[in-house]
């Protein structure tokens, strides 16, 4: 998925993956302290925060284990 990202965005990748939209951002993460993945997002509106959530959306469900993944919890 970084490497996906890097070709797109500017990304950071310590303690996960950020990538920058430029007018939003999302990171996802490995928690510490359980076995989940943590994704944050924000975006200068709402309507861009849901097409931020579709563009992580389509690249996380390449992974069997995120097939189903709800980003709205």
């Amino acid at each position: 998925m970084t490497d996906y990202f890097r070709e797109h965005h500017d990304v950071i990748d310590v303690d996960g993956v950020r990538v920058n939209f430029g007018d939003g951002w999302a990171l996802a993460r490995a928690s510490n302290t359980q076995p989940v993945l943590v994704l944050r997002l924000e975006a200068k509106s709402p309507e861009r925060l849901e097409e931020l959530k579709t563009i992580l959306r389509q690249q996380l469900v390449k992974y069997e284990p995120l097939k189903n993944i709800d980003l709205d919890q």
